[in-house]
């Protein structure tokens, strides 16, 4: 089984739109592609996130097969549940996602803000983002925001990741927002590439259309 974990430098910096691009790209390949959502917070009725990635994999599983965790709280996991009184069951995740490796091609699996956001306590240990990215096994994608800043968050999340021996496949930027092309945004991919040593993928250009995001590709993507 391939495929990659798809995880942010920051919360609503473009996972889901890379995730499912990821998801489209494969499937039109002839793939059966696999899509996870494993944990999301803020949602309503069904997780929005769950709804594009099933659209763009042509998943046959319903939203809550795609999203088996959900609370209704814009909070971090581990907060989200306490105030909710709900506790998250990992079990169902792990078991969902065996299913998804057995029966498919290609697994993309996008995660919930960045790499140390809380998920739940087991036992006495904070259970993280990264904690799940490594009992998954997956390779992983960063997407970072390409303006000011990035230097230091990608810089960080490419160190807890090599902390943990996670095999990084690259980097893609993602214009979220329709911000001016000025010099740091022309000029952080190849410095934050040069001091870590981790490639840059892509560009994920501004669309106010979601659907319409294209990644500009600068290297050849491989499972």
């Amino acid at each position: 089984m391939k495929g990659f974990f798809v995880t942010g430098t920051d919360t609503g910096i473009g996972k889901t739109e890379v995730a499912s691009y990821l998801a489209g790209m494969f499937s039109r390949r002839g793939l059966k592609v696999g899509v996870m959502k494993p944990v999301a917070t803020g949602v309503g009725k069904t997780c929005s996130d769950a709804r594009i990635l099933k659209r763009y994999s042509g998943s046959p599983h319903p939203t809550g097969h795609i999203n088996p965790v959900s609370l209704k709280l814009p909070l971090a996991p581990l907060a989200a549940k306490d105030i909710e009184k709900k506790k998250i069951d990992m079990k169902v995740i792990w078991e969902r996602f065996r299913e998804l490796k057995t029966e498919n091609d290609v697994v993309i699996v996008e995660g919930i803000g960045g790499v140390m956001v809380p998920i739940c306590k087991i036992g006495k240990k904070i259970f993280y983002v990264l904690d799940m990215i490594l009992k998954m096994k997956l390779p992983v994608i960063i997407v970072a925001r390409p303006n000011l800043g990035t230097i230091n968050h990608t810089l960080l999340t490419i160190r807890a990741l090599h902390s943990k021996k996670i095999k990084i496949a690259g980097i893609i930027f993602s214009h979220t927002s329709k911000i001016k092309n000025d010099l740091s945004i022309r000029t952080n991919p190849a410095v934050i590439e040069r001091l870590s040593g981790v490639r840059v993928l892509g560009i994920m250009h501004y669309e106010r259309i979601r659907n319409k995001r294209r990644i500009k590709w600068l290297r050849a993507i491989e499972l």
